[in-house]
């Protein structure tokens, strides 16, 4: 098979540590082109990740024939008018966390790719990792009975100085704020396990005049089958915490969602048991290499795509409805965005 050559739009420290080597570790696979807007960072990324090319704009990279497929890592704010471009120039896409700033850009991008017969998949890399397939596995042989009931919550320790040095913050960038940030691998994994949701309630608050963005969020849903369940996520409390419970009318699951602790099952009949399975030091390695096989075979394997992504866009998109509706923000006032409850 021939390697996948691989154009990154954008390269700044996560991507060069957490999520670029993996295209190179990934057989049949490599960086060959780094577009950065300044050139001589493009050029640093490019000697980091052992790419033959760099480039200071969108175009020219799109317009090098030897690039297979993008890999488009800047901020959401940014994915809309990229992804447009990846589009144009036919280029097979992999955008990652969050797909865009709201459901109706993330929807819009899908069609596009659609309409083009051009793959495009989105970097919820969790449903590749062995640890969730295992956990779905273990749903689904109906060890712990039938699921009714679910409970997450997602505790973060506020980053003072992250305020002042990230994009984080500025909703014309992000999105939203660390809930709108993380919560893609949350629901997603949600979705991933339990299926669509069909009804949300939800309330979020801003508790820090140094921002606008939500930074504590609380969620009820029920899915498509049946399954009722919480989340609670708070940026700004004093401990970290990730736990995710399943119930069923035998059992319950037990892991975490962003980190490595064991799977804990417990049965009537079989009591405790628990489950190590430790994620990969490159967390989006095996994402990466079901996204390479898919686009050398047409097979779909784990991969994430664009529209299996929307699920989680239309969820949050409901969470956060509320919160940027209320404020006096013309970007924010768009309510045709809204309601896209199923």
């Amino acid at each position: 098979m021939k390697d996948i050559k691989w154009g990154f739009i954008g390269c700044g420290n996560v991507v060069e540590n957490k999520s670029g080597p993996a295209f190179n570790t990934t057989e049949n696979s490599c960086v060959y082109a780094v577009m950065r807007r300044d050139i001589t960072k493009a050029k640093e990324s490019a000697e980091k990740l052992g790419a033959k090319k760099y480039y200071d704009n969108v175009e020219d990279l799109l317009a090098d024939d030897e690039i297979d497929a993008v890999y488009i890592a800047t901020p959401p704010g940014l994915h809309l008018e990229q992804a447009m471009k990846c589009c144009k120039f036919k280029k097979p896409t992999y955008i990652e966390k969050p797909f865009a700033r709201n459901y109706e850009e993330a929807l819009k991008i899908t069609k596009m790719f659609e309409d083009a017969k051009i793959p495009l998949y989105v970097a919820h890399y969790r449903r590749a990792l062995p640890k969730f397939i295992k956990i779905k596995e273990i749903l689904q042989s109906g060890k712990i009975g039938k699921i009714c009931e679910a409970d997450f919550r997602l505790n973060r320790k506020y980053n003072y100085e992250e305020i002042h040095n990230t994009w984080l913050y500025n909703t014309e960038l992000s999105g939203g704020g660390k809930f709108y940030d993380i919560a893609p691998h949350s629901i997603d994994i949600m979705v991933y396990l339990l299926g669509d949701f069909t009804e949300i309630n939800s309330f979020a608050t801003n508790n820090n005049e140094e921002y606008q963005v939500e930074d504590v969020v609380v969620m009820s849903f029920k899915t498509k089958s049946g399954v009722i369940g919480t989340a609670n996520f708070n940026s700004i409390a004093l401990d970290k915490k990730d736990k995710m419970i399943i119930y069923g009318t035998k059992g319950k699951i037990e892991f975490s969602m962003h980190g490595n602790d064991e799977i804990i099952i417990e049965t009537l009949d079989n009591g405790e048991e628990k489950i190590e399975i430790n994620n990969p030091k490159i967390i989006q390695e095996n994402m990466i290499e079901d996204v390479v096989k898919s686009l050398l075979t047409g097979e779909h394997l784990h991969t994430c795509l664009a529209k299996e992504a929307l699920e989680t866009y239309r969820i949050m998109d409901i969470v956060l409805e509320k919160y940027y509706n209320g404020r006096n923000d013309d970007f924010w006032n768009r309510p045709n965005s809204w309601n896209k409850q199923k």
